[in-house]
């Protein structure tokens, strides 16, 4: 049996045959449930490069959230995705700190202001994930919490992020208005209060 880097449960490798290969060749290493890389690989790397699928293989209702939205890749060893209750899924612990983490967002996915489906590609070919938009990412951003710093961007990309919005909507009224919207169908008017203070903090753009 040819042994592919990452192998997920009934994607491209049975149960029995993930058991023999793990427990018995030690072929593969145990990653998660139902997922298996294969041994002796960089587990950083095979998170770097996967780490979107399986987010999008555990959490099938989720959509990315936070850096992970604006980036669209795995960075410092974490997937962020917002989902119906949240969670940590642990990925590789035996070669590091890898994590996927779902916060409590409940993603309105039908509604294209707040989340877009965007294509992504590894290895295996191509699939699509629910991605929190622009405007919905900078709300996320806003956020009060003290956990996973992941989350958060640095200042340089979210002035980048401003920038996109303000060319989108063509001046500063325009763009608060829209998000104002958003926030208030999103139940986020803490965070667009936020967002208002650090928007006019310095005249930050």
């Amino acid at each position: 049996m040819a042994i592919e880097d990452v192998l997920i449960v009934g994607f491209n490798i049975t149960k029995h045959e993930a058991y023999f290969a793990c427990r018995r060749d030690r072929l593969i290493e145990r990653a998660a449930q139902g997922v298996y890389f294969r041994a002796g690989q960089d587990a950083e790397k095979l998170f770097d490069t996967y780490g979107i699928r399986l987010a999008n293989h555990f959490f099938q209702k989720a959509a990315l959230t936070h850096s992970t939205a604006w980036y669209k890749r795995p960075t410092h060893g974490r997937v962020f995705v917002g989902g119906e209750y949240p969670y940590k899924k642990v990925i590789a612990p035996y070669a590091g700190d890898f994590q996927i983490v779902q916060s409590l967002v409940n993603p309105k996915i039908d509604d294209p202001r707040m989340y877009e489906l965007v294509e992504f590609s590894d290895p295996f070919g191509s699939f699509e994930m629910y991605c929190a938009t622009a405007e919905m990412t900078i709300l996320h951003l806003m956020d009060a919490t003290k956990k996973n710093v992941e989350k958060h961007l640095p200042e340089v990309e979210i002035k980048a992020i401003f920038a996109k919005l303000h060319e989108k909507y063509g001046g500063k009224a325009q763009l608060l208005t829209a998000i104002e919207e958003i926030a208030r169908d999103a139940d986020k008017e803490n965070e667009f209060d936020r967002l208002l203070k650090y928007y006019f903090r310095r005249d930050r753009l």
